[in-house]
């Protein structure tokens, strides 16, 4: 199964996961790891590194980080220099996660991370013009 890292910012990664969760259920091989005001860069490079080698079943791991350029994305791709199966995905999204754990026994690493890519390439919602739509189409039927 592929292993499954989310590094971010603040406790961003540990409260994503406790959402998907909610809607997958507790999830195996998945690690978070949150960078705080006065962590430094090596031990955040350490404590991801220890991570992706507890994640490695064979299978490859696949990270998750919330900002490209940040610490968490410079330190997973410091990580892929010499980490042949880590693959990973910045600007992480819930709906990425929940594809991930609900297809990561059902394809390989490569496929995973097409996947959850194109989950987190959908639109964004303007929820308020979407409510606005809705009834604009309800007061067009009452026509």
């Amino acid at each position: 199964m592929v292993g499954i890292l989310i590094a971010a910012h603040g406790g961003f990664a540990e409260g994503l996961l406790s959402a998907v969760e909610l809607i997958a259920g507790e999830q195996n091989q998945v690690k978070t790891i949150g960078l705080y005001h006065g962590d430094g860069i090596d031990e955040l490079e350490q404590k991801i590194r220890t991570a992706v080698k507890e994640l490695e079943d064979g299978d490859g791991v696949l990270g998750f980080v919330d900002i490209l350029g940040g610490s968490p994305s410079n330190m997973v791709m410091k990580c892929m220099a010499d980490t042949k199966n880590l693959k990973a995905i910045a600007g992480v999204s819930m709906g990425m996660v929940v594809q991930a754990v609900m297809m990561r026994d059902q394809c390989g690493l490569d496929e995973l991370a097409d996947l959850c890519e194109e989950a987190g390439n959908q639109p964004v919602v303007l929820l308020h013009k979407q409510y606005e739509e809705m009834l604009d189409d309800i007061e067009m039927d009452e026509i």
